[in-house]
């Protein structure tokens, strides 16, 4: 929830008077004063769920002109202080927080340096990934993070390393109870999508371990004109199960297909059908197939549709650039697109399909994937 705060100094006391937990989660070590009014800084804090309407009284009226941004995040979701739906934090994590905050500066309350630590890393693993210079699989890059310096000395405090690959900062986090759901995946992948940022840690980590692999197709306006939508549609079936299939309209291709898979739309008309499908037995890709072309294409079933593109063109006597479809990289970005074309029943709806088929995977002991065999 973002409010502007006229006087924080004031906002902390009215906090402590009413008896309402907060904590200041990040940014203080560097606050010799509060950030400048109307300006880009804002102060990110974590507050009990009941303070969440108070807050947002006493913030009413207050302008960005004349009030020093705050981000309010609550210890559970569905209060009106979410993170992309979701709360900022897991529940443990952000009670934790509160629990065992303590006074800075005698100014306001912030995080013990333990939680702080964890919350950092939750922060930057799944909120951040690659942006905050961190690798999926490499310790070393995180040292270009630029405020690798204060984390190297927090955690040295809290006894936890810090040269740590995203996926090590996972695994800490997943030790401590603090891992991310499903719901936050997805969410998060949504927006990333939305930016046009694909992260690496989280194409790894959605297909990491999961037996089988969800994906997404859109056919394309030139093809299916020429006659071509079934043809697609039974090939498509060939190689995969598929779980649902939708017509995009005009509206959506409109308004949301600078975020759609395949980019510029100039050859071969817009996207015009979306299929969702499930391919039970991937044929997962070594790394050095990988690193040769197509890095974040896990499973090789897709490459179906190059001969399936060629015989269109020919056969319907198309420009050789007019692709008839085309198909997410892998999973993760497959589930960040979804909410482009289906309502949130509807994606949930082809979540627990995925999940129905991977418990009976599951059972008969087929293998995930592995991002480094």
């Amino acid at each position: 929830m973002r409010v502007y705060l006229r006087e924080p100094q004031a906002f902390f006391a009215w906090l402590d008077e009413n008896q309402l937990r907060y904590a200041v989660l990040r940014g203080y070590h560097n606050m010799g004063d509060y950030p400048e009014r109307g300006g880009k800084g804002d102060i990110d804090i974590l507050v009990d769920d009941r303070a969440v309407p108070l807050i947002s009284r006493y913030c009413k009226g207050v302008t960005k002109w004349v009030g020093v941004k705050g981000d309010i995040y609550s210890v559970s979701s569905g209060c009106g202080a979410d993170f992309l739906g979701s709360s900022d934090f897991p529940e443990p994590l952000a009670e934790s927080i509160l629990q065992n905050r303590e006074r800075w500066q005698d100014r306001f309350y912030v995080p013990s340096d333990r939680d702080l630590y964890f919350s950092l890393l939750y922060h930057l693993a799944y909120q951040k990934a690659e942006g905050c210079k961190a690798d999926a699989l490499d310790p070393t890059a995180f040292r270009s993070y630029k405020r690798y310096a204060f984390m190297k000395t927090l955690s040295e405090s809290v006894g936890q390393p810090c040269d740590l690959s995203l996926f090590d900062m996972h695994r800490l986090l997943v030790k401590q109870g603090y891992g991310i759901d499903q719901a936050r995946i997805a969410s998060n992948l949504q927006n990333q999508f939305k930016h046009l940022v694909k992260s690496r840690f989280y194409s790894f980590l959605v297909a990491m371990d999961q037996p089988g692999e969800l994906n997404l197709f859109v056919l394309r306006a030139k093809a299916v004109r020429r006659g071509f939508r079934q043809v697609m549609l039974d090939e498509i079936a060939k190689h995969y199960t598929v779980l649902a299939v939708k017509d995009i309209s005009w509206q959506t291709r409109l308004t949301k297909a600078k975020y759609m898979r395949g980019n510029k739309w100039r050859w071969g008309g817009w996207p015009v059908v979306a299929v969702v499908v499930f391919d039970p037995a991937p044929k997962w890709r070594r790394p050095a197939e990988r690193d040769r072309e197509h890095p974040l294409v896990f499973n090789s079933t897709q490459f179906f549709k190059r001969e399936l593109r060629n015989r269109i063109i020919r056969e319907g006597r198309l420009y050789h650039k007019d692709n008839a479809l085309h198909s997410t990289d892998n999973e993760a970005e497959a589930i960040g697109h979804l909410d482009l074309f289906f309502s949130t029943e509807e994606e949930q709806g082809l979540y627990a399909q995925t999940e129905k088929i991977r418990l009976a995977l599951q059972k008969a002991g087929t293998a995930g994937f592995n991002p480094s065999i």
